[in-house]
């Protein structure tokens, strides 16, 4: 009897292959993803959902490649590895600045008048929570929100008005 793969199955896979796809990004600087899928095994929709997620995590990024060649290396956003402590007052400082936007941490920092170095440990200690995601623009890091933090912190007020329709429907 076939039992189809549970959600927990599914991130179990997905966690794999990103070790995979980590491990042999740490062997050289760029990769094609043709060759990346090779060197993995993997198939080239389980590499690209784990470049996906990996992306989105802030710890690979998209090179610039020749043509339509899809090149990737390792991403460094310069964050700490902290644990996920409560949140401290700069965190929360920098959580609220970056509702509805996505910056730098040298404009945030001038911007909430912070030292670079307080941006950066509150954005690694948002990072730690799973809060928040960033880009590279160049050699720049731009750090937002993460969808489900941003609209989880919006619809909280929402709440009630979506319970009344489902009771009206």
């Amino acid at each position: 009897m076939f039992n189809p793969p549970t959600l927990e199955d599914l991130q179990e896979t997905r966690r794999a292959n990103e070790k995979l796809v980590l491990k042999a990004l740490e062997s050289k600087p760029e990769w094609v993803e043709t060759e990346l899928a090779k060197t993995t095994g993997l198939a080239l929709s389980h590499l690209r959902a784990a470049l996906a997620s990996l992306l989105d995590q802030g710890r690979v990024r998209r090179l610039p490649g020749t043509g339509t060649r899809a090149v990737y290396g390792l991403a460094d956003p310069g964050l700490a590895d902290v644990p996920a402590t409560p949140l401290t007052e700069d965190a929360k400082r920098v959580r609220d600045y970056l509702e509805g936007r996505a910056d730098s941490a040298l404009y945030m920092s001038d911007q909430l008048r912070m030292t670079r170095d307080d941006v950066m440990a509150a954005l690694s200690l948002l990072n730690a929570h799973g809060m928040i995601t960033c880009t590279f623009v160049g050699s720049l890091v731009i750090f937002r929100l993460k969808e489900a933090q941003a609209l989880g912190q919006e619809q909280a007020p929402a709440a009630p008005a979506t319970g009344k329709k489902k009771q009206v429907a």
